[in-house]
């Protein structure tokens, strides 16, 4: 429920002025008192993507719902589900993935377009930034005009698959009205843009005269303070993500953190009364994590309450404070595990930090331009002069691949080594060489080389590409962390590119997101192994594991290049994001780094890493290719013959199995095959989780899974225990509320 903080400061904001100004206002004391609660009370912020359900994720869930069922004027008990982002653009990608995944099965008749209503051009631009029209941008099948007039010629001349307005409620409701069913005639589903919606607002002629399949909502409800989106549908819209195969298939490692989540309910409370019946479903949630989860399940996503009730509340992050989280388990038992995933490698000081109180929160000025600072100060660490906001690693991806494209118009080319991980928005879904995970939302910007760099014929290919003359970017994540490789891409190929970057004059991005300020052992994972970059984009370091934030950094001459290109685009780029309270966190974080002397640290604990694998055994009937770069590595898990012909083993029952393994048996929160250990952790916490590795390697995967067993039937034991003292109590005269 909301402090006394979280209510202070809720007035309404306008909404901002369209094209290039900022979408983030300075945070007021409300946005602050939520930090300091959270950070005080040691409370999760970002515990880890996709999985992490808390008690305000799931109200907010609810309160969404009511939202887009109010607006709409629908009957109540209609329930609808929604989707974190963290920004009206990451919220209308994910709403046209959705568009194009529900109708695959007649993707035929209408190849995946989409239609849009795009009176201010900002997201036409981000799509197509040099104006090539549909067939050739960056965002293929993303139809946009200007006016109704000519979207409604649009759906007279060709079929979509969905219709998203942005901007309705300056569409005439009778116009709206007509367009949709144009549009529904053709068996498109309809999205409204309500980025800039009023929190308050009462019913919305526009949602009632289009009954949109999908609203999509933005900064507003955070009173433009906190980076938010999100994008809320009926169940039956939802229906292609609601199966555990893909469930997960879109997603993103910010959404849903605790920051955003009680500055939406902030917002969001004041629509009604102390007498309304959301109060009642709210409390009724307030401490029981059962109906939490069913809250969640109903209006979020049950795939992930169908993972946290399998793994009986190993997920459930209840306290985060340093290297450290405790999970509470259905039971009631609680244990206090090594973090070895940090939220996906977030953050350089582990989970509220201190200082990220007392430096930051209690002395943020909301009159300083900490956006300024942070340019000079990036500019300082990676030689790029030039800085373009994010608020998260898929958006600061996005805005370099734009960039780049600007940069270098006449070179449609872009080469993406395999394995590569660079977000899941419709443009950095580009760098995401993961074919299952682009294959059901096409049509996809097709001038995309996607090379093995493992591959003994990897420096060939790559050579063979370049003579082509067509490459215009090559972009690198140097180590992996989602994937199968085991280890950072070959230093012979890396010599190959930068050789060619001087030579033929493609342009050199890096991915730094995970790698960065010493997650991989080095400053920068690409130093000393790639002499010079134009592009570098950053995020999880300079979320100092409270706020979400991120940035593209370039060079001069990628910037003026672009500039030259489309300089109403870079405006928009440089500030749409910029917000002054992340980039003082992230100032904060690079202060940090050396202040925590992590660059001996890391070196010493990467020691205590390497030492733990060389002593893993061998030929282990658990565990075959292993590899740690710095505190990243990750472990393949290995079965034998008679085992693989009953469980896969990236399935599902051995990885619930092994999760469960690392938290119940080693202490330490290490999700499946890869560690993300904590920068600031002690020697003896990296012990315990080498020793743990060690003791997998030599465990078989018979007796893990036997382990695992032992743990369901003591847990379900314990659960039972406790609903009989419970159920004693209760009908104890003591224990009655009579």
């Amino acid at each position: 429920m909301s402090t006394q903080a979280e209510q202070a400061d809720v007035s309404p904001q306008p909404a901002p002025d369209a094209g290039a100004a900022r979408h983030l206002r300075a945070a007021g004391q409300g946005t602050l008192g939520i930090l300091a609660d959270l950070i005080e009370q040691e409370r999760p912020i970002f515990a880890m993507p996709s999985w992490f359900v808390t008690e305000d994720s799931a109200q907010v869930g609810f309160l969404l719902s009511e939202l887009v069922r109010e607006l709409g004027a629908a009957p109540p008990g209609t329930a609808y589900r929604s989707f974190f982002a963290n920004s009206r653009y990451e919220a209308l990608h994910g709403a046209v993935k959705l568009l194009r995944h529900r109708a695959l099965a007649t993707a035929g008749s209408h190849g995946g377009r989409v239609l849009v209503l795009d009176p201010d051009g900002t997201l036409g631009r981000r799509a197509d930034p040099l104006g090539e029209g549909p067939e050739r941008a960056l965002v293929p099948g993303l139809v946009t005009c200007p006016t109704p007039d000519a979207l409604r010629e649009a759906l007279s001349t060709d079929s979509y698959c969905g219709l998203v307005v942005r901007a309705p409620e300056s569409v005439d409701p009778a116009e709206l009205t007509a367009l949709a069913k144009l549009a529904r005639a053709q068996g498109a589903r309809i999205a409204l843009d309500l980025a800039d919606a009023d929190p308050l607002q009462l019913r919305s002629p526009a949602t009632a005269a289009a009954r949109p399949d999908l609203v999509v909502v933005g900064e507003s409800l955070t009173g433009y303070e906190v980076p938010f989106g999100a994008f809320i549908g009926t169940h039956d819209m939802f229906a292609p993500w609601s199966t555990p195969a893909t469930g997960f298939l879109h997603s993103n490692t910010y959404g849903g953190n605790t920051v955003a989540m009680r500055a939406v309910q902030r917002q969001l409370l004041r629509r009604w009364n102390a007498e309304a019946p959301v109060h009642r479903v709210l409390a009724a949630a307030t401490k029981d994590w059962q109906r939490t989860l069913d809250l969640y399940a109903r209006h979020v996503n049950p795939m992930t309450v169908r993972m946290h009730r399998k793994l009986r509340g190993a997920l459930h992050v209840v306290r985060a404070k340093g290297s450290r989280l405790t999970v509470q388990l259905d039971s009631g038992r609680r244990l206090e595990l090594v973090d070895g995933l940090c939220g996906a490698g977030l953050g350089v000081n582990g989970h509220n930090p201190t200082d990220a109180l007392t430096d930051v929160v209690r002395n943020h000025d909301p009159d300083r331009d900490y956006v300024a600072e942070l340019r000079r100060v990036l500019a300082e660490e990676s030689g790029l002069p030039h800085t373009f906001p994010a608020v998260s690693g898929a958006s600061a991806v996005e805005n370099a691949l734009i960039l780049a494209r600007l940069a270098r118009p006449e070179r449609r080319r872009i080469v993406v080594f395999k394995h590569n991980y660079g977000g899941k928005t419709l443009v950095s879904l580009l760098a995401t060489a993961a074919t299952r995970t682009r294959a059901p939302f096409a049509p996809l910007y097709e001038d995309i080389v996607h090379i093995d760099p493992y591959a003994a014929d990897a420096a060939d290919e790559f050579r063979t590409q370049i003579a082509s003359g067509q490459v215009g970017l090559v972009w690198i994540e140097l180590v992996h962390g989602s994937s199968d490789s085991y280890g950072p891409i070959p230093g012979a190929l890396l010599d190959v590119v930068a050789r060619g970057r001087t030579d033929d004059g493609y342009l050199v991005g890096v991915d730094e997101v995970l790698t960065s300020f010493y997650r991989c052992g080095r400053r920068f994972a690409h130093q000393g192994r790639l002499p010079e970059i134009d592009l570098m984009s950053l995020s999880k370091a300079l979320s100092y594991g409270c706020f979400p934030t991120g940035a593209a950094l370039v060079s001069d001459a990628v910037h003026d290049a672009a500039t030259k290109t489309n300089p109403q685009l870079v405006t928009e780029l440089r500030e749409h994001h910029a917000g002054r309270l992340g980039a003082h966190f992230a100032l904060q974080a690079i202060a940090q780094v050396d202040a925590l002397q992590l660059d001996r640290r890391v070196a010493a604990l990467s020691e205590v890493v390497r030492t733990g694998i060389a002593g893993m055994r061998r030929r282990s009937p658990s565990v075959g290719r292993r590899f740690a770069e710095g505190l990243l590595g990750r472990f393949e898990v290995r079965l034998p013959r008679l085992l693989r012909r009953f469980i896969e083993p990236d399935g599902e029952l051995m990885t619930f199995s092994m999760m469960l393994w690392w938290v119940t048996r080693a202490r330490a929160f290490v999700v499946y095959d890869v560690f993300l250990l904590p920068l600031i952790a002690t020697e003896d916490e990296i012990r315990q989780v080498m020793r743990s590795a060690q003791e997998l390697s030599r465990t078989s995967p018979y007796r893990l899974l036997a382990q695992v067993a032992r743990f369901h039937a003591e847990e379900t034991l314990r659960g039972a225990l406790r609903w009989a003292r419970s159920a004693t109590h209760k009908s104890s005269p003591t224990g009655s509320n009579t």
